[in-house]
């Protein structure tokens, strides 16, 4: 779960910067006609395809996204809440979907499961672009790394955005509370978990075996070739209890993945 909401955002945030300029609807068609013309290039194997499309008359686009995803309590829990916070960040500091908000461009995004039905969807208009202009402007940057980190300043964006939506809980009752990159440049999740399952991860054996479990899923290989790029070659799990403190944490390293 944690490994796919990775790949997904990063892929989204690339495709969301890719825009345009001229009157109202000549900016609403470029930005769609830059959205579609962009997005088969970023399809993988979490997402399947995603279309934007313009209304003009109405000063309307549609986005909607269609993912692997399954249609479950887990998925629409925790996607549900991550997808809206996170778009909503990166829609709304978006120079050019700013400007057709403002004059008067209702955005509507819809994330799709596999069977067509939605697990997640907003819309931004003039009040939730004044919103989240005044809820952004309260929140105090978050901190994601050392600056001599290998992170590119586009890895750096996404992470401070990402921890903006931050927590995400999960419907196993764990909830990651921060993504950031540490002095070795490996991309650390901090999950906080609950008690009865720190208590079996305070145990060596315990720890392997979800190691392997994640390795066997095999999802973890898809994110971490998407990170190569970013100079990102391993995954850290730190595992906290409800006051903050780290209980475990395990490695998850190129080795292990056998890239």
């Amino acid at each position: 779960m944690i490994r796919k909401i990775t790949q997904i955002l990063f892929v989204l945030t690339i495709l969301l910067s890719l825009s345009g300029c001229r009157d109202t609807k000549q900016k609403t068609q470029a930005f769609v006609n830059a959205y579609n013309n962009s997005a088969s290039n970023f399809s993988n194997e979490i997402i399947t395809s995603t279309k934007a499309k313009a209304f003009l008359d109405q000063k309307k686009v549609e986005i909607n996204v269609e993912t692997t995803l399954e249609q479950n309590e887990n998925n629409k829990a925790v996607y549900g809440q991550l997808f809206p916070v996170f778009l909503k960040q990166m829609l709304s500091t978006d120079k050019d979907v700013k400007e057709l908000v403002e004059e008067g461009v209702v955005f509507q995004v819809d994330f799709l499961a596999n069977d067509n039905t939605s697990i997640a969807e907003f819309k931004i208009d003039q009040k939730e672009l004044a919103a989240l202009i005044k809820n952004n402007a309260s929140k105090p940057e978050v901190a994601v790394g050392p600056s001599t980190s290998n992170g590119s300043p586009e890895l750096q964006e996404i992470l401070v955005m990402m921890n903006k939506s931050m927590p995400v809980k999960n419907a196993d009752g764990s909830k990651i509370v921060k993504i950031y990159l540490n002095n070795e440049n490996q991309l650390v999740y901090q999950v906080e978990m609950p008690e009865d399952v720190l208590k079996l991860l305070e145990n060596k054996a315990a720890n392997s075996l979800v190691k392997e479990s994640i390795l066997r899923e095999g999802q973890v290989q898809k994110v971490v070739r998407s990170l190569l790029p970013y100079g990102i070659k391993d995954l850290k799990y730190e595992y906290l209890n409800a006051k903050g403190k780290i209980i475990n944490y395990m490695i998850i390293t190129e080795k292990d993945l056998k890239l």
